[in-house]
């Protein structure tokens, strides 16, 4: 298996972490301490950072402040999905259906569905895709 990092950017301009490898140990506070205080977070009321990437799966966790919204781009249209909500409190509507999500609920999605997600308050979300 040949391992893949990710690149340094001038919002994560440390670089050089693991998002493909044998065995990628993933500090889950230590990524939400980040997110949480990056400028992105408080300038968009969002934030987000791949912590695992493959071929097929892709884990991606998501900071919303309350009032803000997450949805489905082109990628999520073509995988299965999970959603875990770590802390917070989500409103999510797929199909006309809507399921409120509190700490530690996940919930699952089949591709081609479309979903739209509202912060409650705010919320810390790990998103799993499987092509």
């Amino acid at each position: 298996m040949e391992e893949k990092y990710n690149h340094a950017t001038p919002q994560r301009p440390e670089g050089a972490r693991p998002l493909d490898a044998g065995i990628i140990p993933i500090a889950i506070p230590k990524y939400i301490d980040q997110i949480r205080n990056e400028d992105a977070y408080h300038r968009n009321g969002k934030n987000a950072i791949t912590v695992f990437k493959s071929e097929k799966i892709t884990i991606t966790l998501i900071a919303l402040k309350a009032g803000e919204n997450i949805h489905p781009g082109s990628e999520e249209n073509e995988a299965t999905m999970s959603l875990q909500l770590i802390d917070g409190h989500l409103f999510f509507e797929s199909l006309g259906n809507e399921i409120e999500l509190k700490n530690g609920e996940l919930l699952t999605l089949h591709q081609q569905l479309s979903f739209n997600a509202k912060a409650i308050k705010d919320s810390i979300c790990l998103l799993t895709m499987v092509k």
